[in-house]
């Protein structure tokens, strides 16, 4: 699909990304290449930078010093508990910080005008759903596994239903056992809501990516002799945006789903 205005035809993005080639029956996407790519750009600043950090920092050290304290600073406004922040911050921050790239990378200009084949050879990992998607059911399913190492697994099932509590409620009598009935109903409820968590943060996620490089689309097709300068900032601004909120509802969701810990240390 493409848009024709003042003569000028500029293809649409397809909501779906597409195969490249195949390795061993594995199908890989443009997004995959991209995927792979920023991996290897993680990869290359931790070994240059990372590796050598000394007493008395130089500017690449400053930089990856103060990301660090902001994302230390986040987890800990969420959990208000600097052992917690601390067990979650690795995953948290690696998150973020491959969502960050992740949104902001396609903004690179001629990046993914790159053909292979007549496709694109790279396109944004987060505009693609199968990727939000994967980073929202892995970061929901580490959550519960958390929760479980926490609870033990009777009382992470207990925490749902809640078998016991009707019991005791119907001994000490009618009203109150109809009362935990209401409460066993609502954690089967609670069920569908921590699988429909999967769905909503992956799709908030996709959704904005994704209507931000249509948008683009038009706007540039619109109004190709004079730059949008405006809408590319507000587009590198939400990127950053979309992906503080995605790792903020995940370290929410990490939150709620553990028990709660006293506070042993003050953070600094």
């Amino acid at each position: 699909m493409s848009i024709d205005f003042l003569q000028i035809s500029r293809p649409i993005d397809l909501i779906y990304s597409e195969t490249l080639f195949s390795v061993f029956g594995f199908k890989v996407n443009n997004s995959t290449m991209l995927f792979f790519l920023i991996l290897v750009m993680v990869a290359i600043v931790c070994f240059f930078i990372i590796r050598n950090f000394k007493i008395v920092p130089d500017r690449g050290q400053v930089v990856i010093e103060i990301i660090y304290e902001m994302i230390e600073g986040l987890i800990f406004q969420i959990t208000k508990n600097k052992w917690q922040t601390n067990l979650i911050l690795p995953f948290i921050g690696s998150l973020l910080i491959f969502i960050s790239i992740s949104n902001l990378i396609g903004n690179i200009p001629g990046l993914t005008s790159i053909t292979f084949g007549g496709k694109s050879v790279f396109r944004a990992p987060t505009s693609d759903f199968s990727t939000t998607f994967s980073l929202a059911a892995a970061s929901l399913l580490t959550i519960q596994y958390m929760s479980i190492r926490d609870f033990g697994i009777l009382g992470y099932i207990g925490r749902f239903i809640k078998v016991k509590e009707v019991y005791l409620g119907f001994k000490q009598g009618l009203a109150s056992g109809l009362l935990s009935l209401v409460d066993l109903f609502i954690g089967f409820l609670d069920i569908i809501g921590e699988c429909a968590k999967i769905i909503s943060i992956s799709l908030r996620l996709f959704g904005n990516i994704f209507a931000g490089m249509v948008l683009t689309t038009v706007v540039f097709g619109m109004f190709a002799y004079v730059l949008p300068t405006f809408l590319m900032a507000m587009g590198l601004m939400f990127a950053i945006v979309q992906a503080v909120v995605f790792s903020a509802l995940v370290t929410v969701y990490y939150s709620l789903a553990i028990k709660p810990k006293e506070q042993s240390e003050n953070y600094l």
